[in-house]
């Protein structure tokens, strides 16, 4: 069984599309629930990216994937896998 985290993806406007694009590469793994952008404080808008990622995937990704690894927030673990973790 798959374990999820919730994770939050920001991009500035041009960096918007190679996101997108290096997120559909992620098929199941990943999630999206929601896009935003803001635009009140930036020349251009300030992408946020929101929904769930495979565990594993999420590791793999802050070792192997510079681009991603700068842009993703991890907003949430659920208790149940950071006990697992833990033992």
């Amino acid at each position: 069984m798959k374990e999820y985290v919730l994770v939050e993806f920001v991009a500035e406007g041009s960096e918007r599309d190679i996101l997108l694009a290096k997120l559909e590469l992620l098929e199941d793994e990943f999630k999206m629930q929601e896009e935003c952008a803001y635009t009140h404080s930036s020349p251009s808008p300030i992408y946020y990216i929101t929904g769930k990622i495979c565990a594993q995937y999420a590791s793999i990704i802050k070792l192997r994937d510079p681009f991603l690894a700068e842009r993703m927030r991890i907003s949430y673990i659920p208790d149940e896998l950071k006990d697992k973790f833990r033992q």
